[in-house]
């Protein structure tokens, strides 16, 4: 536990150092600032290992390796790429068919958006839209997949299995969900994912960021044992990031609505990330079972 602990902390402390730096500074998020820092941020899980890596090389290794075995693993990869879009597109129906009255065709985001950018509306907000959802599914994961490298380098190379050499399956998942989420609390605390007037705040906003690091977790660790790769879930992370704002499109931005996003629609909010959950819980129910079975 020692060397796992000496992990956790320098990958908290470097995070948090640029991030708690920005809040002190006033930078505010979405500023350029504030995104340079997530991107370097992201990275900071592989450097942590990388340091440790180069101090004591037998005792930090990762548990996947770099190779891309597309030929095998082919149908992996392209889970990756677009199961996070049909994940976040159940979470959407469910949330929006719930609460009808935020849902909107008239993209009322990117109208307000537009104008608080002192732009004009020569471009549709749907053409604006379809853009970005065609994004989402295209290029966009593949480009997220080298930020999200960064964190999967460290919490699913290196941390989870680590974690289960000492855990059982179910608390490794949970001990790496809670370190991962807790790690996102002081951009959290700011607003990123749900704002600053949800219900609950900041309480709820922390349970419901452990369970989808929880959830999510739990498809990433399951990818890269099935692919040996690193690169498997650092694509489906980036598929993730690349997907997960397409709901908010879709919302009328009311009072009511952005003290709902702990709800959703984006699959961090404690309802429509409730299609992510039940797959994870199916995939860990048989991975248990599998292991059961060969004992």
């Amino acid at each position: 536990m020692k060397k796992t602990s000496i992990y956790i902390l320098l990958s908290y402390g470097l995070a948090w150092f640029i991030w708690i730096g920005l809040w002190l500074a006033g930078v505010q998020l979405g500023q350029p600032l504030s995104l340079l820092g997530s991107t370097l941020g992201m990275w900071i899980p592989a450097l942590a290992y990388g340091i440790l890596r180069k101090i004591n090389p037998d005792k930090y290794r990762l548990d996947a390796g770099f190779a891309l075995n597309f030929k095998k693993d082919w149908k992996y990869y392209l889970l990756a790429m677009w199961g996070p879009a049909l994940l976040n597109l159940l979470g959407m129906a469910l949330y929006f068919v719930i609460f009808r009255n935020q849902f909107s065709l008239q993209f009322p985001v990117i109208k307000q958006m537009l104008e608080e950018a002192g732009g004009s509306l020569v471009i549709s907000p749907a053409l604006l839209a379809s853009l970005q959802v065609i994004s989402a599914v295209t290029y966009a994961p593949l480009l997220n997949t080298f930020f999200a490298l960064g964190e999967e380098i460290g919490w699913r190379g290196y941390l989870y299995p680590t974690l289960r050499q000492q855990y059982s399956v179910v608390q490794a998942h949970l001990i790496t969900g809670l370190i991962w989420s807790l790690w996102h609390l002081p951009i959290n605390l700011q607003g990123y994912n749900f704002g600053l007037t949800y219900w609950g705040y900041p309480w709820l906003g922390v349970l419901a960021m452990f369970i989808f690091c929880f959830s999510i977790g739990i498809l990433l660790s399951w990818i890269m044992e099935k692919t040996g790769s690193i690169w498997a879930p650092a694509l489906l992370h980036g598929a993730i990031n690349a997907c997960a704002g397409l709901g908010i499109l879709f919302q009328n931005p009311t009072h009511q609505a952005l003290a709902m996003r702990i709800l959703g629609p984006s699959p961090v909010g404690l309802l429509s990330g409730l299609p992510l959950l039940l797959l994870a819980l199916a995939i860990l129910q048989k991975e248990r079972k599998q292991k059961n079975e060969l004992r």
